[in-house]
């Protein structure tokens, strides 16, 4: 996540690299004021994400819909936020047991949220329109398994589209026209950082 806000904090405006680092260095200082509780381990299902993508919805810089629905009929949402004409598109979990992506866009939709750093958040929400379309693969995680619940591997299925939740995916990336991308995955649940989970 790291590489994806320098990214987009670059973008916004005429900063330096390293101008961006020791704001980025700031930020990951204050880290866990923005980390959100609610989910405590890699293992979740979707109804926490539903309740939890609501409570962000709430706020009204934020506008929330529902986009699609899972073999199984699981809601896939998209929310949205920022005003500006780029158009970014971040979309997590396409694999059922690839959950931290999304643990860390909740993250970003707190820090988005909290108090602190304004200027900066105002200066990347007044050139950028963020769109999030957080576990693509409800089914999946419901059984923390890599595919979907006709065993396909939804980042294998961009030409087929044999899959509701991946003809989702096109339909809103179609819709959204995004500048740019960012399909967000796990490495592996065998490799952490530090003494992260």
């Amino acid at each position: 996540m790291k590489k994806v806000f320098i990214f987009l904090l670059l973008l916004c405006n005429d900063v330096s690299y390293s101008q961006v680092q020791d704001l980025y260095r700031e930020i990951y200082k204050t880290y866990p004021e923005y980390k959100i509780d609610e989910f405590k381990t890699r293992r979740f299902e979707h109804p926490k994400v539903k309740e939890q993508l609501k409570e962000v919805a709430k706020d009204p810089a934020f506008s929330l819909q529902e986009v699609g629905r899972s073999i199984e009929g699981r809601e896939l949402y998209l929310l949205s936020t920022g005003t500006g004409k780029t158009n970014i598109f971040l979309w997590s979990q396409m694999h059922g047991d690839e959950s931290t992506a999304t643990m860390a866009l909740f993250d970003i939709f707190n820090f988005l949220r909290s108090e602190g750093f304004e200027e900066e958040k105002q200066e990347l929400l007044k050139n950028v329109r963020l769109h999030f379309l957080p576990m693509v693969n409800p089914d999946g995680a419901e059984r923390f398994e890599r595919r979907n619940t006709l065993n396909i591997d939804l980042n294998r299925d961009a030409l087929r589209l044999q899959s509701p939740e991946s003809q989702t995916l096109k339909r809103v990336r179609d819709s959204i026209k995004p500048e740019f991308g960012f399909n967000l995955h796990d490495q592996s649940k065998y490799y952490n950082v530090g003494l992260t989970r």
